[in-house]
């Protein structure tokens, strides 16, 4: 399966279950004294998540061309030593702004891995997290 077909089976799926199709923000950042550049898929809606804009769709799905070279998410001083540090990369992302909840997102997720892009159930790990009693986080239901 080329790069190609995986990003638009994912954004297919996604429209099939309610989300809009929004386009990739651009890289370089405009009117965000907090970034220069682009490093997550959650950037463009970032106004929605600290609720100091509203959302026009309750769901939408996107793929985020990003590029992580300084910061928090400095990947660049990771390059070249393993195989999944790069500096610029295509997030793929369905977005919920309180519409649903882990149930479906997990749901959804398992469908996508299982049935679209057909991978075998017996290759797939599910993990849960176990919680931090130090910082008072409990284990994940």
């Amino acid at each position: 399966m080329t790069s190609q077909e995986i990003r638009e089976l994912f954004l297919k799926f996604f429209e099939s279950k309610g989300h809009v199709v929004v386009p990739s923000a651009p890289m370089v950042i405009k009117n965000d004294p907090t970034l220069m550049f682009t490093n997550a898929g959650m950037n463009q809606f970032k106004e929605f998540f600290l609720g100091n804009a509203k959302p026009k769709q309750k769901r939408v799905v996107d793929t985020q061309k990003c590029l992580r070279v300084s910061g928090k998410h400095n990947d660049l001083e990771e390059v070249g030593r393993d195989t999944y540090h790069h500096t610029m990369f295509e997030m793929l992302g369905n977005w919920s702004f309180g519409d649903y909840f882990k149930r479906e997102a997990i749901t959804w997720a398992w469908e996508l891995l299982t049935e679209v892009y057909k991978i075998p159930k017996e290759n797939l790990y599910v993990t849960v997290f176990e919680g931090s009693p130090e910082e008072g986080v409990p284990f994940d239901q």
